[in-house]
């Protein structure tokens, strides 16, 4: 057997309720040498076991993906009583970050960006599993935060912890769950349907955003509300000059019917030659004119973590005590959401100052605060801050 890899911690990268990501350099046989990102899950979280398989699925699944925008992973490793994966380190900030400092970018740019999220995507979902089979991938949470940006131009896609797939090697059952964010998530899965489409719809909120550098707002459960406000964003676009190729792309990836939505690798093909078209600078031109500031500012913001200027040594990985029937048993029940119900109509009730909108605004917090605390315990590190790694 080799030895045991060693991890000199270098620095954090972010830090959450749920754990730390650092930078780290890995240290092999023969001074073999390497920066790598450790996302360690604290040692301390009284469902360790549940989210240390979730990490572990996330491992295999990112290890059997090979595209340049995801990240590779090289396992699910235990350092200093931790769970951790170490997996490539990225240089760089995420889309979210970027948008607040620099507002929208070059169509060009925009463009690029999402033609490398759609290949990924494409890429991820028909990569053959461990039995020959498809995985039929998932993102079900693409928004900016969870899209990087390197210093050499690069676009990674990151935190695949609440991904779906036919993966018969998965400890955690998470496939019957809906999942996302707020602004990005598509009308089918608030339903608990999820296909495909869903990540095109999230991928093309972004999109808009990149042109606009405004947030989308929330998701409209209504059609007709959801076309109005998707031609109001579409006006917006117009008055920016954004060409109409891309504005009919943004209004097809965000189409109210999954079923009329371009798939992935269509997105790719379409992104790719309307930026030709489009001329302007290149993706990696424009990174090293406008974000190395960024970046190095972005460094400077990061907190002295536990492990920072130790070295850690691979321990033997105990066993997961938790009962993978409990899983079973979790998927035959009725699938809860993660996300609350989005607003489609004002309630004439909860507009009046009686007691029966009182006691209707009592129910709907309660309610609420219960979908928190479930979204928590299942989503894992959902709440890391500075945007990279997210668990």
């Amino acid at each position: 057997m080799s030895a045991r890899r060693r991890y000199e911690v270098l620095q954090t990268v972010g830090e959450g309720g749920m754990g730390t990501v650092y930078r780290a350099r890995m240290k092999g046989e023969g001074d073999f040498a390497k920066e790598v990102a450790l996302k360690v899950l604290s040692r301390e979280l009284p469902e360790t076991d549940d989210i240390a398989r979730r990490l572990r699925d996330e491992a295999r699944i990112l290890g059997l993906i090979r595209h340049r925008a995801v990240v590779n992973v090289d396992g699910l490793v235990f350092l200093d009583g931790c769970w951790t994966v170490v997996m490539e380190y990225v240089d760089g900030i995420d889309l979210k970050q970027m948008l607040e400092r620099v507002g929208g970018l070059p169509e060009p740019c925009a463009l690029e960006m999402v033609s490398e999220v759609a290949g990924a995507l494409h890429v991820a979902y028909h990569t053959p599993g461990p039995d020959g089979r498809a995985l039929k991938l998932l993102h079900r949470d693409i928004k900016p935060a969870n899209i990087q940006i390197t210093t050499a131009g690069e676009v990674k896609v990151l935190d695949f912890g609440v991904a779906r797939a036919d993966f018969d090697a998965r400890e955690a059952e998470t496939q019957s769950l809906a999942f996302g964010s707020l602004g990005y998530v598509a009308q089918e899965r608030v339903d608990g349907i999820d296909v495909p489409a869903g990540d095109v719809y999230s991928l093309g909120v972004v999109l808009y955003e990149l042109l606009s550098g405004a947030r989308m707002g929330q998701t409209f459960l209504h059609k007709r509300r959801h076309e109005s406000r998707l031609g109001d964003k579409d006006e917006l676009l117009r008055k920016r000059g954004v060409s109409e190729g891309t504005r009919a792309l943004v209004r097809e990836m965000l189409s109210f019917a999954p079923d009329q939505r371009p798939d992935a690798r269509e997105v790719e093909r379409r992104a790719g030659q309307l930026r030709g078209q489009a001329g302007g600078p290149a993706l990696r031109d424009w990174v090293e004119e406008h974000l190395a500031e960024v970046v190095e500012e972005a460094r400077g913001k990061v907190h002295q973590g536990e492990f920072v200027g130790q070295i850690l040594e691979e321990m033997p990985t105990p066993a997961l005590t938790l009962n993978p029937e409990a899983y079973e048993e979790e998927a035959s029940q009725e699938p809860p959401t993660s996300l609350p119900s989005l607003p489609s109509e004002p309630d004439p009730a909860l507009e009046q100052g009686g007691c029966g909108g009182k006691v209707l605004v009592a129910a709907v917090l309660l309610l609420l605060v219960a979908v928190v605390v479930v979204a928590l315990v299942v989503v894992g590190l959902g709440g890391m801050v500075a945007g990279s790694y997210l668990f």
